[in-house]
């Protein structure tokens, strides 16, 4: 009868115990220390996880010295030899990148997202090589040497944002790298970013809104000049106008109506799928992929207008348009959309300002020195920044306005909602004057509720309009998180 092989080694008392949780592929050194219990990952000499039980019972020999050390001094002057041997012997330059991808604690981006932080790492050993052709190591890049190589970007007359983006994604790789290449310090640290002028996109009136959509029924127009032969050969110049046709111009109008009342991002809605859609009920269901790592794959749920209501009642004549496999509310603007995602922006932005006038991009003048392009101030973005506008001047809670749009951060919604001073006069005008509020009683600190209601359904006195039932429902359905700004508010007005 075969009986198993009790294991003859055992570890010096102290020096902690290898484990390898449930499911778990790597070996641990579990330590426990005046009552506390803490799990160190094992790594072999190339800084890769142990993965065998051989491999593990070698590297913890080499934590047990540390482990027994008598003093701080001692375990501080072994942990920087060994650092120093991990350097000398340590992780090259060429495989970086692929040790960074390994580490089980870096972030989970996306596919594309990984590509960007690739091509910058690249770009940096591109510079390394023709700069420093002997650094071999990780442990080499000091400093001063990242510091110089985020000079070459600043010289290369990249814009400040293109800067921020080399100094976040370099620091984000070599914070990830200072275990298996033993480093002290992330040598990208305290490299200051660049000041980067904010530009927003800015929001559609409604007048706006209407010309947009009115245009893809009588048409968009813009003035041009161009050269004209007079007599005796003569070239002038003269002002010509000009009628614009939108590639896909029925799927153009169904695009901005997702995006103008959806609040969707550009991407998704031309991406939008028809199982995202219930025409039944008159829902629309997605998630955002912008945000969908961060948020948990968070779905968003929301009725539809009834423009937007009836316009996909009729695209659903587009179905057969897909290629195999696809079903894509808008075949060929999504088609378009991952081929050239910029080809459907600029014919959006031509749209724009057809319909409504305005000149799309900002000065080159105000951002000179800071962006290597013009920004955009209306775009198919806009039509995002609109919906939250529109819903924050109608007095829709910027907590149901953030579930609708998708943002994880209400930071975010606050930034994109342009109230319009016209509401924020209104909401001053709701506040009631001192005389008005009643005496307050004798509460010893307790809240008043009752002063809080009375400010909580104060109506301004101005004539009745469209929006007064939806203000009498957000009224009505104030919480106590309300009800403690509102306190705030009047220990504010004394």
């Amino acid at each position: 009868m075969a009986t198993n092989k009790k294991r003859t080694s055992r570890r010096t008392r102290g020096t902690g115990q290898i484990i390898k949780p449930a499911g778990c592929k790597r070996y641990y050194l579990r330590v426990q220390k005046d009552g506390l219990q803490r799990n160190f990952p094992l790594l072999n000499p190339d800084g890769t996880p142990c993965t065998t039980r051989e491999d593990a019972e070698k590297a913890s020999r080499n934590q047990e010295r540390i482990l027994q050390a008598a003093t701080l001094e001692e375990t501080a002057l072994y942990v920087q030899t060994a650092k120093n041997l991990k350097r000398q012997s340590g992780l090259v330059l060429t495989n970086a990148w692929e040790m960074y991808l390994k580490q089980p604690d870096r972030p989970d981006s996306g596919e594309s997202t990984l590509d960007k932080y690739k091509s910058t790492f690249e770009a940096f050993l591109a510079w390394l090589d023709s700069s420093y052709p002997k650094m071999q190591l990780v442990a080499d890049v000091d400093h001063d040497t990242a510091l110089e190589f985020m000079q070459s970007i600043a010289q290369s007359g990249d814009s400040n944002a293109t800067y921020n983006k080399y100094l976040q994604t370099m620091r984000l790789i070599f914070k990830h790298l200072m275990v298996p290449a033993a480093l002290d310090v992330n040598p990208f640290d305290n490299i200051p970013k660049k000041p980067i002028a904010a530009i927003s996109r800015k929001e559609f009136t409604p007048e706006q809104v209407k010309a947009i959509f009115d245009g893809f029924d009588n048409g968009f127009f813009y003035d041009t000049e161009v050269e004209k032969l007079a007599e005796g050969r003569i070239r002038q110049r003269v002002t010509k106008r000009i009628e614009y046709k939108p590639m896909f111009k029925d799927e153009m109008r169904v695009l901005l109506l997702l995006c103008c009342w959806t609040g969707c991002r550009g991407q998704d809605g031309c991406l939008m799928e028809w199982s995202n859609i219930d025409l039944g009920r008159r829902l629309i269901t997605y998630i955002p992929r912008k945000t969908a790592r961060k948020t948990g794959y968070r779905k968003v749920t929301l009725p539809m207008k009834t423009e937007l209501y009836e316009a996909l009642l009729d695209a659903v004549k587009w179905k057969g348009n897909n290629r195999a496999r696809e079903d894509y509310i808008l075949p060929n603007v999504a088609d378009r959309y991952k081929r050239n995602p910029s080809g459907v922006q600029k014919d959006v932005m031509k749209i724009i300002h057809c319909a409504t006038g305005e000149e799309t991009t900002a000065s080159k003048d105000r951002l000179q020195g800071q962006r290597k392009l013009a920004a955009n101030l209306y775009s198919l973005h806009s039509f995002r920044h609109t919906f939250v506008s529109f819903c924050a001047n109608a007095g829709v809670p910027l907590a149901v306005v953030a579930e609708i749009v998708g943002h994880g951060n209400p930071a975010m919604t606050e930034h994109y909602s342009h109230i319009s001073t016209a509401a924020k006069q209104e909401a001053i005008n709701a506040l009631p004057f001192l005389q008005e509020l009643p005496a307050p009683a004798e509460t010893n600190g307790a809240e008043d509720d009752g002063v809080i209601d009375v400010m909580a359904n104060v109506v301004p006195d101005e004539p009745v309009d469209p929006l007064a039932e939806l203000r009498q429902k957000a009224i009505a359905g104030i919480n106590k998180a309300k009800k403690r700004t509102l306190q705030k508010i009047l220990s504010l007005l004394g």
